[in-house]
């Protein structure tokens, strides 16, 4: 059987359902006032089956705006490009052809419809992809009977802003009555922690990143800084990654391009000279010095590490305690929220890496 793409059917999973619609009453609910409302956008994540249907498996939050409409940001792009890579590296460990399938935003108020932008933003999607599809919820639509979101194409997508809308058959894994009852638990839980959420994100951002890892940084600094900017973290601290995981240390070579901070270039030199004389020693034969100096600098060089293993270690279980509160409220978060969690974890793990190989040379375990 032939379908016609801009026609074909589409089967909303619960899953999806309940992460836009938990992201959407954040900003859009019957408990707000009407001005305060807020359009919110997202991306759907799914799969086209045998050419005659479309099934969205997820609908990830991606960034707010104001009452009847969504500006970009560069970091939204970014985090598109991203869950784009991710959602294709897990389609094929798990054997699956799911793909950014469409877009997804709500109207509060204002029911289903494109306007001149929206039709712009679809074409994004419908354009290289014909089963390109577009959701949008209204709480208002919501009762009994509706679930309040409806999925839309063009018409005729060759023809631009100037086609117009046409909305598709909508079905669900689930049958309605189970969904309403199912997500009106979901939004209470969601409505009564979300306050909560916000402020343990609030405390990582805060205390955790800019107190906690930007103080062990500059205290005992591990991660390169690349020159151009020579301020404690920046975001381009991505592109020495490699360079500080080798772990091969050549510091004039460094110099030319990165800040090395005091505290990582001081163990490093202390410990090249420790592994100079006992070398040397291994090389006279002397065993006895050996050993005793083996066991002498040893001490030395944990007592240096011995401060940034326990500030480390302070900020990772305080980190831990809050990703628990987090994590059952992380699908409804968006790109600028998950982007803390994101930034802190990429920080902490680059200075782990270099701290570990740290303590691993200062073992002092040397091959004769």
């Amino acid at each position: 059987m032939v379908v016609d793409p801009a026609s074909a059917p589409v089967c909303l999973k619960y899953k999806a359902y309940k992460r836009m619609v938990g992201y959407a009453i954040r900003y859009a609910n019957n408990h707000l006032e009407q001005k305060k409302w807020k359009e919110v956008y997202g991306i759907l994540v799914g799969s086209v089956e045998k050419e005659t249907k479309v099934i969205v498996k997820d609908a990830i939050p991606m960034i707010v705006g104001d009452r009847a409409g969504v500006k970009y940001e560069n970091k939204t792009y970014v985090d598109m490009a991203q869950i784009d890579a991710s959602v294709y590296e897990r389609s094929i460990q798990d054997k699956k052809n799911d793909f950014i399938i469409g877009w997804w935003h709500t109207h509060p108020g204002f029911a289903f419809f494109f306007s001149d932008v929206d039709k712009i933003t679809h074409l994004g999607y419908q354009s290289p992809n014909p089963f390109g599809v577009a959701l949008i919820f209204d709480h208002c639509e919501k009762n009994q009977e509706s679930l309040g979101v409806a999925a839309l194409r063009l018409k005729k997508p060759e023809r631009g802003i100037f086609s117009t809308h046409q909305i598709v058959k909508l079905d669900y894994d689930l049958d309605i009555k189970t969904i309403n009852q199912k997500i009106e638990k979901a939004i209470g839980n969601i409505q009564k922690n979300m306050g909560k959420i916000l402020k343990e994100l609030k405390y990582i951002q805060n205390v955790l990143f800019e107190d906690g890892f930007k103080s062990l940084q500059k205290n005992y600094g591990l991660s390169l800084i690349p020159k151009k900017d020579s301020t404690v973290l920046d975001e381009n601290e991505q592109e020495i990654e490699d360079i500080d995981n080798s772990y091969i240390w050549d510091p004039e070579s460094f110099k030319k391009s990165y800040q090395i901070p005091k505290f990582r270039e001081k163990i490093e030199i202390q410990i090249k000279n420790y592994q100079e004389i006992l070398k040397n020693l291994l090389k006279a034969q002397e065993s006895a010095k050996f050993n005793a100096n083996k066991s002498k600098f040893k001490k030395k060089l944990k007592n240096m590490l011995k401060k940034p293993n326990e500030l480390y270690n302070k900020i990772t279980n305080e980190f831990i305690k809050k990703i628990d509160i987090i994590s059952p409220y992380f699908d409804y978060l968006d790109t600028d929220e998950r982007k803390i969690i994101e930034k802190y974890e990429e920080n902490m793990e680059k200075y782990h890496s270099i701290l570990t190989k740290l303590n691993k040379k200062a073992e002092l375990n040397l091959k004769a």
